[in-house]
């Protein structure tokens, strides 16, 4: 038996199971997880567990109930694997986005950059022909 937090559930669906019971000789209860951990998830508990007084301190998981539950889990599973390659895929795609921009901005830098020298060159040309011209009189 292992122990972990889990929240219960406020609408008070659970059920006893009286072949299985907890230390004190009570059957036990069944709850489902509300975790970020084990989300849906059962577990059985001492039915005394949220009463004040002596507890049994009694908890531990439920496996899974029958082979459907299985052969789920493993579409589950599969499915999960699917999407998880699926994702590590867009996100390549997406560096490989981001690399090609971040060069196309490399570039449009470089080619602004050469626009304004070619514009500064324009201009003391311009001021230089200005004053020729002034000066020429």
């Amino acid at each position: 038996m292992s122990s972990s937090s889990s929240s219960i559930s406020s609408k008070r669906n659970f059920e006893f199971q009286p072949e299985n019971p907890c230390y004190c000789g009570l059957p036990s209860r069944v709850r489902t997880s509300r975790t970020k951990d084990n989300p849906g998830k059962k577990f059985r508990l001492c039915p005394n567990s949220m009463n004040e007084g002596p507890k049994c301190k009694f908890w531990e998981w439920l496996e899974p109930e029958t082979p459907e539950n299985e052969v789920n889990s493993g579409k589950d599973k599969k499915e999960l694997c699917n999407l998880t390659l699926k994702v590590s895929i867009l996100e390549n795609e997406i560096s490989i986005c981001k690399m090609k921009m971040e060069q196309e901005n490399l570039v449009v830098r470089q080619e602004f950059e050469k626009l304004k020298w070619k514009l500064f060159t324009h201009k003391v040309v311009m001021i230089v022909l200005f004053l020729l011209f002034v000066f020429k009189k």
